[in-house]
């Protein structure tokens, strides 16, 4: 191990800890949370011990987030922190990469496994930072009683301000950083492009398997939603929002209510109504209808080639008849005709089971589409865009899952949890990281990943990186 020096930022002295040839300060508290309030400046006396990993954010445990996450660590409401990782040589002036976690704004944190920074900091010359941000009900809860909404947007936006105004103590530029995150992260960083007044602090963005429909949702779903919540812990029957009583119940309290609602019959099947929601002062328009929104900002942009198997067979693998197949397939977004889309897919692949078309349907719906559309949109307008597919997975049957590429990124496939679930631990795994993490680390250097930009067509040039095991 190698000792960490202490580092003395404008609020005050931090000491981290060595891991491996990186530096790691961790658990440093960015903010402070209230219940349904904009997060504050934290702060603390004295020397802050930075070698621990903070609380995470109340969550529900759910097989997916075991899988995709691992055991869920000790949670506290005032889990505003964020994990620092520099190369142990000390060296300044370097790019950094923000990272923004997924997990449905429902589940994650930022010191899981598949996160730790210290091989891509060291191997790519980066200040490597992981944030954590209030999920749930906690996070999302939107309704007029509140004041306010987008709890979890407001508080990925006081992370980046205090990455502008303490990353150079650590060896940072402030003037490079780049916002990366998947899924949720990802969608998390299209709503921060379309920020109303001031700019969110950054130059460049990756985005990681959107599902674009989703960053977005009108807020009269949070207010069913909230309502109903409040319904069901207070016993009262009207359409209103109790936000005192709330308020007063305990955070545990909180997410066993938003488990029972995802079983209501008005909102079985959903992912209920606590995500981001358009809201003048926080999230104006939807990324989805604003794809020029900040030209400035480069964005390096793709998806994975299977998925759809993270939700039909990581945890569950539903192998539904043709009645059910249809029905399961009209669910999936922007999904018009189901028969035709299935009839379409069986054509390309005769001998496909109900599972396979539903994987096959489900990724184009859910993940490729929209983001194909999103990325050619931007392009079109004039912004820098680049764009990559990853083809490496774990196994034929996994496939490159969503989620797979970053135990890629981070080089944490062979972590033995989560990131071996996802990427595998091979020599493929190892060729396939190495780059993913050269073009990462290129983009966030200079823009420039390694290939050209897009041009807004059909034709425009996808990287792909790795393979799936035969």
């Amino acid at each position: 191990m190698i000792d960490a020096p202490v580092v003395t930022a404008a609020q005050g002295r931090i000491r981290g800890r060595g891991d491996g040839e990186a530096h790691a300060f961790l658990g440093i508290p960015y903010a402070t949370a209230g219940r349904w309030a904009p997060p504050r400046a934290a702060g603390w006396d004295g020397e802050l011990d930075a070698r621990a990993f903070g609380p995470v954010a109340p969550q529900p445990v759910r097989p997916v987030s075991v899988f995709s996450h691992g055991t869920t660590p000790p949670a506290a409401e005032q889990c505003l922190s964020l994990n620092l990782w520099r190369p142990a040589s000390g060296e300044g002036g370097l790019p950094v990469l923000v990272w923004i976690h997924g997990g449905g704004f429902a589940m994650g944190w930022s010191g899981a496994s598949l996160y730790h920074g210290a091989r891509l900091a060291t191997r790519e010359r980066l200040v490597v930072i992981t944030i954590n941000y209030r999920l749930g009900s906690l996070g999302w809860l939107c309704h007029p009683e509140l004041g306010g909404a987008n709890w979890g947007l407001q508080d990925q936006r006081a992370a980046l301000a205090w990455v502008a105004e303490h990353v150079a103590s650590f060896g940072g530029d402030p003037a490079r950083v780049t916002v990366a995150g998947q899924s949720a992260g990802a969608l998390s960083i299209m709503d921060h492009l379309v920020a109303p007044a001031r700019r969110v602090p950054f130059a460049r963005a990756v985005l990681q398997s959107p599902p674009v429909f989703a960053a977005a949702h009108e807020p009269a779903l949070g207010h069913r939603w909230a309502a109903a919540l409040s319904r069901r812990a207070t016993g009262a029957t009207d359409d209103g929002c109790d936000a005192e009583a709330l308020r007063a119940l305990p955070a545990e309290r909180i997410v066993a209510l938003h488990e029972e609602l995802l079983g209501d019959p008005e909102f079985a099947g959903t992912r209920g109504g606590a995500l981001p929601m358009l809201d003048a002062a926080t999230l104006p328009v939807s990324p989805a209808a604003a794809p020029a929104a900040r030209p400035d900002v480069g964005v390096l942009v793709g998806d994975n080639a299977d998925e759809a198997t993270f939700f039909f067979r990581a945890t569950r693998r539903p192998e539904p008849d043709e009645a059910g197949l249809r029905a399961m397939v009209a669910h999936l977004p922007g999904i018009e005709d189901a028969e035709g889309a299935i009839a379409t897919a069986r054509a390309v692949a005769p001998d496909a089971t109900t599972n396979d078309l539903l994987v096959r349907i489900g990724t184009e719906a859910m993940v490729t589409g929209p983001t194909a559309r999103w990325a050619t949109a931007r392009a079109a307008a004039g912004a820098r865009v680049h764009r990559y597919r990853v083809d490496h997975g774990p196994d034929r049957d996994l496939g490159a899952t969503h989620t797979a590429e970053v135990p890629l990124l981070f080089g944490t496939y062979d972590d033995g949890g989560p990131g071996t679930r996802m990427a595998g631990d091979s020599a493929a795994s190892a060729a396939a990281s190495a780059q993913v993490m050269a073009a990462w680390g290129g983009f966030c250097r200079t823009g420039d990943p390694g290939w050209a930009p897009a041009a807004g067509t059909a034709g425009d040039t996808v990287r792909r990186f790795g393979r799936t095991p035969g």
